[in-house]
C-alpha cells in the first residue's frame, strides 16, 4: 500500500462545512486506462488533466464519494426513486448518487459530473453550472466564489467543460477573487484583461467587483455583518446575473426544454434590503429574452418553479418583475451532507427566507397577490441610512390616512444625520425610503418640539405599512435602517410629453401655442451651439455642449455607480440590447459603458469628445473633427427633440408631491418653493417661490382630468417644505388621485405656470375622474386570500412552494399588455376622440393593468381580442420615429376622420420637422470647409525632420541613429493606421458602446506601448509619444480621426502648448471642473 497526501489540508475546521481530508490508503495497482474503474473517461487523445484530477478525487472519503463506475447516461426518469421530493426538508441530505446533465435526473452516478445549464420544465432541478468532486477541490482549495462564478459561467457558455480543468489550473487560482477572478479568462481562453498600470483606476474601482466580494467576505470571517460600517462601507453592491435563452443546444433539446441559463460577468450596482442582508452572492437575476417573453407564460412560471443549481448552491426563485426573475440561495444540499465553504453566512430555507421578509401567518388579511408583491421591497436600489431604534418607529392615527397616502413624518435628527452621512448640501424636506415593512416618503416633521429632540425618529401611516412584523420581536438591523432611494429635489424648467401636450390641447390650449414653443426650443438648442463669436464663444460653447449631454452628472454618475439614483444623478441609458446580444456570448465587453479611453485619451460620448477638443484649443472652424463631432451633437439633439416630442417649457418644474402636514392650503392651493431663486416669472426675473394659477399634472396623462389647474400660495407656516410641490388634504378626495390616481409615496408633478399655456387652459369635468361602472367587468381577478391559502396547506407550507412560487411569478404573466393598450389608447384619441366613451374606458384599462401583477388582476381574452379588433393599428404618422416607421409593414398609418377636429400632434409633426429642416440648413451654412491641417499638430514631427537634416551637416552618425528610430516610428505608426481603417469598418457604429470601446482601446494600447522607449537613444518616451501623435495626424485622413483617436491626449498637449501657456491637471480633477454661466460674458 501507498500513502499520499489529502489535498491541501485545511489549516482551520469551519464547522457545518467540509473538513480537510484525512490521509488515506490507495491501492498500489491504480490503472491509468479508461475503464470501469476511473472517474472520467481518458479516452480523449488530448490531455486535459484529468489524470491529475482523478489522483485527487480519489481521496474523497467513502462516506460523500460516489461509486465509480462506467460513463453511461441512461434515460431520464423523472419519477426515480432518486428524484428529491419537494417537500424533503431543506437541511436533510439529498442523494450522492443523483447527479445532472443539463437538466436531466440520471438514474446513475458518475455519469458526467459537471452540468452547464438545464431545463426539463418537468425536472425538479435544473443544472446551471456545478461538478460535485471539482466542488469538493475548490472548498479545499479555498478557491473564491468570484472565481468559481467566472469558471461556471466559462462553462455555460460552452467553452469549457468542468472535466478539462487540471489540479494545476486551480492552484493558479486560489486568494482574493481581486487577483484570481480576473485570471480565469487569461488561463482558460487565452484572453482577458491586460495590465493597464495606472490607468483606468477610477473606472475598474467604480465598475470592477472583485474588491467588494473580498471585502463581503472579510466581514464574515470576521464576524460582521454586511450592513454599513463605521467607515462608510456596506455590502451588497456586487449584481450577479444570468441570462435566459432559447436554446441551441443538442443535448439540452433533448432533455425536453428549450431554454438555456448563461450567466454574466458580475458587476457592481445598487444594494438592496435583500443583497445587503443575505451577501451579494445571494440573489440571482435570470434576465429573459424578449424571443421568450410574452411567448408560453405558463411554462417559464413552471421552468422558475424549480430548484437551481449553480456551484454547489440551490436557488429558487421569489420575484418577477420587467423581465427578469430574481433568485434566492437557500441552504438545500446537493448530493453532500453540508454547503460549500463559499456559501457564507449560511442561508435560510426557502420558506425561512419568505417569512424573514414578509410572514404569510401575520400577513393573511392580504390576497396572494398583494402578499406577493411585497418582494420587490427587498428588491428596491437603495442605500443604506442610519439605523432607528424599533421604539422611535412610531405610528401615526388612521385619521385622513388617504388624504396623505405614502407620506409620513421623520424629525428634524435624522434628517441631520443623513445630511452628514450622505454629504447633501441642503437637510432635505423629504426621502423617498423603505424601513421595516413600509414604503414611501417620510417628510420633515411639522411639530417644532418633536424637531427640538436630538433622538432619530419616525412617523408611519397604516397606508404606508405594506409588511407587519411581529410586535413582541425585536427586528433585524436590516430592518430598522431607512434604506434611503433618495432625497427630495426639484428641477426647473422641464419637458412636457406627448400625452401632457394632447391633454392640454384638448381641453383649449391653442395649438399655436406649442408650435411657438416648438420653434423657440429648436432655436435655443441649435443658436447656443452655433454662436462662436466674441470673447467667451468657446467658453459659451463648452457650457452649452456640456449642458446639451448632460456630462458633468454623467460623469459623476459613473463613479457613484450605485448610488447615483439616491444622489440625484443622471445616468447615461446604454444602448438596448438585441436578444442576440444578451451576454451569452463569452466576448463580453472588458469596458464600461460611456468610461473614456485613458491611453488615449479620448472620451467616450460625443459631447465629451467636443469638450476634450474646445479646452484643448480647437475650434469648430479651424478643426474638421471637432466641426464634424458639433454637427452630429447639433443633430443628436434636434432629432431627439423632434422625434420625442420634449417640449421644453421655462417656466415650469416637476418635484415630488406631498401632502400639507398642517392643513393650512384651501383644497385648491399648492406651494411650490425652492432653496434657490430659481423660477423664472413671467416678468422675466427669477424668484424662489412659485405664485398665481399653476397647471398641475404627472405620469401618465391619459384622462382630461390628469391636468389640474391651481392656485400657487406662499404659507408662513410651509416654510421649510422646500424642494417638494404641498398638496392640499382638504376637500372630498385626496388631491394627488385627480392627477392619474397618484399618491404621496414618491410620485411627481409636473408644475407650469407660463401665462399663454396656463391661460387658455379650460378645466374637464370632473366625471372623467370616475372610472366606468362597468370597468372591472374587462378583468379577472384572482382574490385569493393568504389566509385561504394557509387553510389548503394546513399540514404545512414545504409542499406548498410550487404554489407559492405561482403566485411570487405573476410577473412572468403577460408583460405586453401595458404597451398594448396605451398603443390602443392613442388610436382611441386619434380615431374616436380624446373624451370619447372608448377612450376614457382604454384609458383606465391602461392605468387599472399598470398594477395588475401587485391587484392580481388580468384582462379577459375574450376583452382583449375584441379590443384588439377595434384598435390593433399602425400608430398614426406623428407617433412614429423614421427607425419605426422603416420597419413597419405595408399597413397604412391610421387616418384621423374628417369629423373630428385637427390634432395637435399632427400641427406639431409637420411645424417641427420643418423647423428642424431649417435649423439644419443653418448649421450646415454655418460651418466653413478646412482645407488645410493644422501646422502646430504637424510642428514635432516636422520639426524632428528639420532637426536631422541640419544635424547631418554636423554630425553623421548622430544623424543616421536619429533617422533609424524616427523610421521605426514611422513604420509603426504606418502599420497602426493600417489596422485602424481594418478595425473601423461600416459596421463599427452599429456595435454596442462598450464593444466599440474595447476595440479602439486595444487599438490605442497597442499603438502606445510600441516601440519600447527604453530601445532608443535619441528620444525620450515623452518625445515619442508626441511624434507617433504628430506622425498619425500627418498620415490620417484631413479630419485627423485615426490620430485622435488613438493620441487624443498627446495631440490636445500639442496643441495647447502652441498657444500659449497650459496647465497640466489630473483627470480626476478634470472631470469635476465645470464652467458656470454666471462667469461668462
Amino acid at each position: 500500500m501507498y500513502r499520499i497526501a489529502a489535498v491541501e489540508p485545511d489549516v482551520e475546521v469551519e464547522p457545518n462545512y467540509l473538513e480537510a481530508e484525512p490521509e488515506v490508503d490507495i491501492p498500489s495497482r491504480i490503472s491509468r486506462n479508461p475503464s470501469e474503474e476511473s472517474l472520467f473517461s481518458t479516452r480523449s487523445s488530448v490531455y486535459s488533466g484529468l489524470d491529475d484530477l482523478t489522483q485527487v478525487m480519489m481521496e474523497v472519503p467513502a462516506e460523500t464519494s460516489s461509486p465509480m463506475i462506467s460513463p453511461t447516461v441512461s434515460n431520464i426518469n423523472t419519477s426515480s426513486s432518486e428524484s428529491l421530493p419537494a417537500s424533503q426538508s431543506s437541511r436533510s441530505s439529498m442523494s450522492s448518487n443523483a447527479d445532472s446533465v443539463l437538466g436531466k435526473r440520471k438514474s446513475i452516478s458518475g455519469a458526467d459530473e459537471s452540468s452547464s445549464s438545464a431545463k426539463d420544465a418537468q425536472a425538479e432541478e435544473v443544472v446551471i453550472a456545478h461538478h460535485r468532486h471539482l466542488q469538493r477541490v475548490f472548498d479545499n482549495k479555498r478557491i473564491s466564489f468570484g472565481v468559481q462564478w467566472m469558471i461556471a459561467r466559462l462553462v455555460t457558455l460552452g467553452k469549457l467543460k468542468y472535466e478539462g480543468i487540471m489540479v494545476s489550473d486551480i492552484d493558479k487560482l486560489k486568494g482574493p477573487s481581486e487577483f484570481a477572478a480576473p485570471l480565469v479568462d487569461k488561463l482558460f481562453l487565452g484572453s482577458g484583461e491586460g495590465d493597464a498600470g495606472k490607468f483606468f483606476m477610477r473606472e475598474k474601482a467604480a465598475t470592477s467587483p472583485w474588491k467588494e466580494l473580498d471585502r463581503e467576505q472579510e466581514c464574515v470571517n470576521n464576524g460582521d455583518g454586511f450592513h454599513r460600517h463605521s467607515d462608510g462601507w456596506y455590502g451588497g453592491k456586487v449584481q450577479f446575473s444570468a441570462t435566459l435563452k432559447l436554446s441551441d443546444d443538442e443535448k439540452t433539446k433533448r432533455s425536453g426544454s428549450n431554454y438555456k441559463i448563461y450567466l454574466n460577468k458580475p458587476e457592481l450596482g445598487p444594494s438592496s434590503r435583500f443583497s445587503r442582508r443575505f451577501g451579494s452572492h445571494a440573489v440571482l437575476r435570470v434576465r429573459i429574452s424578449r424571443t421568450i417573453l410574452g411567448k408560453g407564460q405558463y411554462a417559464l412560471v413552471k421552468f422558475f418553479s424549480q430548484r437551481f443549481l449553480l456551484c454547489g448552491m440551490i436557488y429558487r426563485a421569489f420575484y418577477a418583475k420587467d423581465g427578469t426573475a430574481f433568485l434566492i440561495v437557500t441552504d438545500e444540499l446537493w448530493g453532500t451532507t453540508c454547503l460549500p465553504k463559499h456559501v457564507q453566512p449560511r442561508p435560510l430555507s426557502f420558506l425561512e427566507f419568505l417569512d424573514w421578509h414578509n410572514p404569510i401567518l401575520l400577513n393573511s388579511s392580504q390576497t396572494m397577490a398583494k402578499w406577493a408583491s411585497r418582494f420587490a421591497l427587498g428588491l428596491s436600489n437603495s442605500v443604506p441610512g442610519i439605523i432607528v431604534s424599533q421604539d422611535n418607529i412610531l405610528s401615526l392615527n388612521d385619521e385622513g390616512s388617504d388624504m396623505t397616502d405614502g407620506a409620513g413624518y421623520i424629525n428634524l435628527a435624522a434628517l441631520k444625520l443623513l445630511q452628514a452621512l450622505f454629504n447633501w448640501g441642503t437637510i432635505p424636506t423629504a426621502i423617498q425610503c423603505r424601513i421595516a415593512g413600509a414604503k414611501g416618503l417620510l417628510l420633515r416633521h411639522p411639530d417644532s418640539s418633536e424637531n427640538e429632540s436630538l433622538t432619530p425618529c419616525i412617523w408611519l401611516r397604516p397606508s404606508q405599512v405594506k409588511i407587519k412584523y411581529p410586535v413582541d420581536q425585536p427586528l433585524s438591523d436590516a430592518h430598522i435602517t431607512i434604506d434611503v432611494l433618495r432625497s427630495s429635489h426639484l428641477r426647473t424648467p422641464t419637458h412636457l410629453s406627448a400625452e401632457t401636450i394632447v391633454n392640454l390641447a384638448e381641453n383649449q390650449v391653442p395649438h399655436q401655442v406649442f408650435v411657438n414653443l416648438v420653434k423657440e426650443n429648436l432655436n435655443t438648442i441649435v443658436d447656443s451651439l452655433l454662436d462662436w463669436n466674441g470673447p467667451d464663444s468657446m467658453f459659451k460653447l463648452w457650457n452649452s455642449v456640456a449642458r446639451a449631454g448632460g456630462v458633468i452628472t454623467a460623469r459623476m454618475a459613473r463613479e457613484a455607480a450605485g448610488e447615483a439614483r439616491m444622489r440625484g444623478y443622471f445616468v447615461k441609458d446604454v444602448e438596448e440590447e438585441e436578444d442576440d446580444d444578451l451576454d451569452g456570448s463569452v466576448n463580453s465587453p472588458q469596458s464600461a459603458a460611456w468610461w473614456g479611453d485613458e491611453t488615449s485619451g479620448c472620451p467616450s460620448s460625443l459631447e465629451e469628445t467636443v469638450l476634450t477638443l474646445l479646452d484643448a484649443g480647437f475650434t469648430p472652424q479651424q478643426c474638421p473633427l471637432l466641426a464634424e463631432k458639433l454637427k452630429s451633437v447639433i443633430k443628436t439633439q434636434v432629432d431627439n427633440y423632434v422625434q420625442r416630442y420634449r417640449l421644453g417649457v421655462l417656466m415650469s418644474c416637476i418635484a415630488w408631491i406631498v401632502p400639507d402636514p398642517f392643513g393650512t392650503l384651501a383644497p385648491d392651493e399648492i406651494q411650490i418653493l425652492s432653496h434657490d431663486a430659481s423660477f423664472v416669472l413671467p416678468d422675466g426675473t427669477k424668484s424662489h417661490v412659485v405664485l398665481g394659477d399653476v397647471l398641475l399634472t404627472r405620469h401618465p396623462c391619459k384622462l382630461p382630468t390628469d391636468v389640474q389647474k391651481v392656485k400657487a400660495v406662499l404659507k408662513p407656516q410651509l416654510q421649510h417644505y422646500k424642494d417638494v410641490i404641498v398638496c392640499s388634504i382638504q376637500g372630498s378626495r385626496r388631491f394627488a388621485d385627480l392627477l392619474a390616481g397618484g399618491d404621496y409615496d414618491g410620485d411627481k408633478a409636473i408644475a407650469i405656470w407660463q401665462p399663454e399655456i396656463v391661460n387658455g387652459f379650460k378645466s374637464p369635468p370632473l366625471h372623467y375622474s370616475v372610472p366606468p361602472a362597468t370597468l372591472m367587468e374587462n378583468f379577472k381577478k384572482d382574490i385569493t386570500s393568504a389566509a385561504a391559502f394557509l387553510e389548503r396547506y394546513s399540514g404545512g407550507l414545504q409542499a406548498a412552494i410550487p404554489d407559492l412560487q405561482a403566485f411570487l411569478l405573476a410577473g412572468l404573466q403577460d408583460t405586453t399588455q401595458v404597451g398594448k393598450y396605451s398603443n390602443f389608447h392613442d388610436v382611441a384619441i386619434y380615431t374616436r376622440g380624446y373624451s370619447h366613451p372608448d377612450t376614457i374606458r382604454l384609458a383606465y384599462m391602461f392605468c387599472t393593468i399598470l398594477d395588475g401583477a401587485k391587484s392580481g388582476i388580468s384582462v379577459l381574452p375574450e376583452v382583449v381580442q375584441k379590443d384588439s379588433q377595434k384598435f390593433q393599428k399602425r400608430a398614426p404618422l406623428w407617433k412614429e420615429t423614421i427607425e419605426e416607421a422603416r420597419h413597419e409593414s405595408n399597413e397604412l398609418n391610421v387616418a384621423r376622420p374628417a369629423s373630428l377636429s385637427s390634432f395637435v400632434m399632427d400641427t406639431i409633426f409637420i411645424e417641427a420637422r420643418d423647423a428642424r429642416d431649417m435649423k439644419l440648413f443653418q448649421m450646415e451654412h454655418t460651418f466653413p470647409k478646412v482645407k488645410f491641417k493644422d501646422a502646430s499638430l504637424l510642428g514635432p514631427w516636422n520639426d524632428t525632420e528639420e532637426r536631422i537634416r541640419r544635424l547631418r551637416m554636423q554630425d553623421q552618425n548622430h544623424a543616421t541613429r536619429m533617422t533609424m528610430e524616427l523610421s521605426r516610428v514611422q513604420v509603426h505608426v504606418e502599420e497602426m493606421c493600417e489596422e485602424y481603417k481594418g478595425s473601423i469598418t461600416k459596421e463599427f457604429t452599429g456595435f454596442r458602446i462598450e464593444r466599440r470601446q474595447d476595440i479602439l482601446r486595444q487599438l490605442a494600447h497597442k499603438f502606445a506601448k510600441s516601440p519600447d522607449p527604453s530601445s532608443f537613444l535619441c528620444f525620450s518616451a515623452d518625445e515619442l509619444s508626441r511624434l507617433k501623435a504628430s506622425y498619425a495626424y500627418k498620415i490620417g485622413d484631413l479630419n485627423g480621426r485615426f490620430a485622435f483617436s488613438l493620441a487624443m491626449r498627446e495631440l490636445g498637449y500639442i496643441k495647447a502648448r502652441s498657444l500659449g501657456p497650459t496647465k497640466t491637471v489630473q483627470l480626476g480633477f478634470y472631470d469635476r471642473f465645470v464652467v458656470k454661466q454666471s462667469l461668462l460674458q
